[in-house]
């Protein structure tokens, strides 16, 4: 039997709404900051705190956790407000991780957990000391897509509290 070369279908654009919409169902529909494992951490073991390990995963529309993704991820730090509904002071500190390389994604995905870890390191001179801040992720896609996390991080203890704040942009 004989193959002529070109006979194998071309793929075709994603055009129709239903196909969008299955597809949709596997894509990254939030990304969670994982606690308590996110946390204030001295990444010199030495017994002063010089950052924040950041454990994040993609979960689709599904519900299942462990998703690899591609795009930009922004981490940003801010001042603890407390006794208001937004808790979010003044940027303190911001990251820009990029997931768009082969190379990236080795560096940041941890396949035991299916999570992807982020080492953010803090210069302790520029940050004001306090008991609390709040710790906000976004993921941009590359198709334009945007999902933000935000959480409390304690200081003291090194733990995670207070209210999730998940959303779409």
């Amino acid at each position: 039997m004989t193959c002529l070369v070109g006979c194998a279908p071309k793929p075709q654009p994603i055009s129709d709404a239903s196909q969008r919409n299955a597809l949709a169902l596997l894509m990254a529909s939030r990304v969670e900051i994982v606690e308590p494992f996110t946390r204030v951490k001295s990444f010199d073991e030495d017994a002063t705190p010089d950052g924040i390990e950041l454990l994040l995963q993609a979960v689709n529309a599904l519900d299942n956790p462990g998703l690899m993704i591609a795009g930009h991820v922004r981490a940003e730090l801010f001042e603890y407000i407390p006794a208001s509904a937004d808790h979010k002071g003044r940027r303190l500190e911001h990251w820009s991780i990029e997931l768009a390389t082969e190379q990236q994604q080795r560096t940041h995905w941890n396949a035991m957990t299916q999570m992807y870890e982020f080492r953010l390191a803090i210069d302790p001179e520029r940050i004001p000391p306090a008991e609390k801040y709040v710790l906000a992720v976004t993921y941009s896609s590359p198709i334009g897509e945007r999902l933000t996390d935000e959480c409390t991080v304690s200081y003291r203890d090194s733990s995670l509290s207070g209210t999730r704040r998940p959303g779409i942009r």
